[in-house]
């Protein structure tokens, strides 16, 4: 039969690990925002070759450059999201085994094996919790980038509406 601590180390490093494929796969998935945010760049350029800067005193002329002030706004802002979720990967690393193990002589080999088995699931613990804690945050932030890069888009797309009128001299 195996021991309680052999069990609790077992445990621990399934979170730790499953927690782990959950980070990567939130990591990867960080990808759709930046991909959109190329797209937005592209819809800008198409944007600003069309719009006469000369009108400016037309009131389409000013709803395009509003939207498209906003919809910078809105893709710096996701930008700045996808960089602070991908921050955390980078900053929110485990301890090393060698950095939480106390150096005491005198113990018996089982002891020192109880002991070193402790230490090894107390940092699986350890990096169990902050990579929860960091996953949570970088999930919240990739989702925060998807919503501000659409909002983007969207104004783009409003302000393509409006190039029409702007055309036309309205």
């Amino acid at each position: 039969m195996r021991r309680i601590t052999q069990f609790h180390l077992e445990h621990v490093q399934a979170l730790f690990l499953n927690e782990r494929s959950r980070r990567e796969g939130i990591r990867g998935s960080l990808s759709t925002p930046v991909a959109a945010i190329s797209f937005a760049v592209f819809a800008f350029s198409s944007l600003s070759v069309e719009v006469d800067p000369e009108r400016w005193r037309q009131a389409s002329t000013l709803a395009i450059f509003v939207l498209g002030a906003a919809a910078a706004i809105a893709l710096f802002a996701s930008a700045w999201q996808v960089l602070m979720a991908e921050w955390l990967f980078v900053y929110h690393e485990p301890p090393r085994l060698v950095d939480l193990l106390d150096d005491v002589e005198g113990r018996s080999d089982a002891e020192e094996e109880a002991h070193v088995r402790a230490m090894l699931a107390a940092s699986y613990a350890v990096a169990y919790e902050r990579y929860l804690q960091g996953n949570a945050i970088s999930a919240r932030r990739r989702t925060w980038a998807l919503r501000l890069i659409l909002l983007s888009l969207l104004l783009q797309a409003l302000a393509f509406v409006i190039l029409p009128f702007h055309r036309a001299g309205w």
